[in-house]
């Protein structure tokens, strides 16, 4: 990559940079609450520390690391909305309490727990029919499973400015959509006008980039959650 197109991914980093650095203003510091909300807490977490570790693995011309992160910050996401969404008293009460790195119950597969939120999230059909074999959405298990994609370009050519922006665009909105979760669990007006703003700017700045079907503006709340109301009351 020429300087001249290193500079572009620098200052596209930065516009990532400062997103992670506003959603950890504007995200709680304190996650105790129910079982379900402590969990679902720290999966925004998670999404928000890959999120800025692709950034700097970016930085430092490790572009295949980086891309390699953007299924976790998406799992993460995932894993958030189908602890919110789907997963019943008894399936959180099953989850294991400490740090073992092998836990017998644990949370679903990506491919499981994005079908279980087809119903609360219509849209997600599209994705979850993009991750089937020869789906176009396929990209995201080759680049975190090290497959041809990666391995095509440790070459000469390697990573484009164009492959980068794109790979962080992508990051920007999969964590963007993890920390509009926390509207749900909390209002929070600062993080909903920032968050939902953000989501909108990145689907327009991809379609200005990169063309593709152009996405409106989409409602600026999310769904309510009677499983986390019902455990408050």
């Amino acid at each position: 990559m020429t300087p001249e197109a290193f500079a572009v991914v620098e200052q596209r980093c930065g516009a990532s940079r400062r997103q992670n650095d506003t959603f950890g203003s504007l995200l709680p510091a304190d996650r105790s609450d129910t079982r379900r909300v402590e969990l679902a807490r720290a999966a925004i977490d998670l999404a928000q520390e890959h999120h800025s570790a692709t950034v700097r693995l970016f930085l430092a011309r490790e572009f295949g690391a980086a891309a390699a992160l953007l299924r976790p910050i998406l799992e993460a996401a995932t894993t958030g909305d189908w602890l919110v969404y789907v997963a019943s008293n008894e399936q959180v009460a099953a989850l294991p309490m400490d740090a073992a790195d092998n836990p017998v119950v644990d949370v679903p597969p990506l491919g499981e727990m994005a079908k279980s939120l087809v119903p609360v999230f219509p849209p997600i059909s599209m994705i979850v029919e993009g991750w089937k074999p020869g789906g176009a959405a396929k990209w995201l298990h080759k680049y975190a499973h090290g497959s041809v994609p990666q391995l095509n370009r440790r070459g000469a050519d390697g990573w484009s400015k164009d492959d980068v922006v794109l790979a962080l665009i992508r990051a920007d909105t999969f964590a963007t959509v993890a920390c509009c979760l926390e509207t749900v669990l909390a209002p929070n007006r600062p993080l909903a006008a920032y968050g939902f703003g953000r989501r909108d700017a990145l689907a327009q700045e991809r379609f200005d980039l990169f063309g593709g079907v152009a996405v409106p503006p989409q409602p600026a709340m999310l769904p309510e959650a009677p499983l986390v109301l019902a455990e408050r009351m």
